[in-house]
């Protein structure tokens, strides 16, 4: 994040040039193999061999999708909206799990998911409102957005902004109180994800905050005990993160096909701006039956 910060910095024009970079490059690396992954783990939580057994317990996984799918293409603005909402519930929760906080009381986990979620996307809408929205309103159908559209966007990105670093900052001050090198940690993330955000051109920002922290963390966690495969343990991280590479190509083969074909049948080209809207898409297809599944692994202790 540091880098990004500095990049975006000393070379906005070629940052906003590459913007599309970071959504890319998660297509292989980390980003769209540790959701691939969700293929995996639901066969080892349900105990299934083989692939009819692996595609069985993946039913309700495709369900979730199916209804995304629906709810896309009949209420585009609020299904917008709505993966909004889940992105900070998202994103929050991972940070949560990642830094060590996830033992904390509900009160403390919720201040912390709310904070650090309203952090990664309130600034990026609130101070680049139209370069954020855009390849959502692509996506949606919607673009051009109305002036009208765009401001009421960029109100409630603010209010999210703000309410992201009061939480933030309540957190902060109760975990310093009790680990004062934890909560330092924590303050400067939450500093740093503020500042990436808020300066640098958003697609680039959130993009890179996505594969090389949320997604990263992620794949971590799907490759550490107690969720990893057991003959994995005493492997060296790389190693098992290139593991989970391969393990993912199942579900990550025609992942990418579909990618390719939504964004051929959309916009009748295949440019890199093109597929990044076509992969936020698929975030917004898949990111529920995702976040549901996560909720049911076991207990991590980074």
């Amino acid at each position: 994040m540091s880098l990004g910060i500095a990049f975006g910095l000393l070379f906005p024009e070629l940052a906003l040039q590459l913007e599309w970079l970071p959504f890319l490059a998660s297509l292989f690396l980390f980003g769209m193999p540790h959701g691939a992954m969700d293929w995996v783990i639901t066969g080892r939580l349900s105990a299934e061999t083989g692939v009819v057994g692996q595609l069985r317990a993946f039913v309700p996984y495709l369900l979730w999708m199916a209804a995304s799918v629906l709810l896309l293409i009949f209420l585009p603005g609020v299904t917008v909206a709505a993966f909004m909402l889940l992105t900070v519930v998202h994103f929050g929760t991972a940070d949560l799990l990642a830094t060590g906080n996830g033992q904390s009381t509900l009160w403390r986990r919720t201040v912390f998911i709310a904070g650090r979620g309203c952090l990664i996307l309130g600034p990026a809408f609130a101070f680049h409102t139209e370069l954020s929205c855009k390849p959502f309103a692509l996506v949606a159908g919607q673009y051009p957005m109305t002036p009208g559209a765009l401001t009421a966007v960029s109100s409630v990105a603010l209010g999210f902004t703000i309410l992201g670093m009061v939480l933030a900052s309540i957190h902060v001050i109760l975990r310093v109180r009790e680990d004062p090198h934890g909560g330092l940690l924590d303050l400067v993330e939450s500093l740093l994800i503020l500042a990436l955000t808020a300066l640098v051109t958003p697609l680039f920002a959130i993009g890179l905050f996505f594969i090389s922290t949320h997604a990263y963390r992620h794949s971590v966690r799907l490759v550490s005990p107690p969720l990893g495969p057991p003959e994995a343990l005493g492997v060296p991280l790389w190693k098992r993160l290139a593991a989970m590479h391969v393990s993912c190509l199942g579900l990550l083969a025609p992942t990418l096909l579909i990618i390719l074909v939504w964004t051929w049948i959309q916009f009748g080209r295949l440019d890199a701006y093109s597929l990044t809207t076509v992969t936020i898409g698929f975030f917004i297809i898949s990111t529920l039956p995702h976040h549901i599944l996560g909720l049911r692994l076991p207990a991590y202790r980074p």
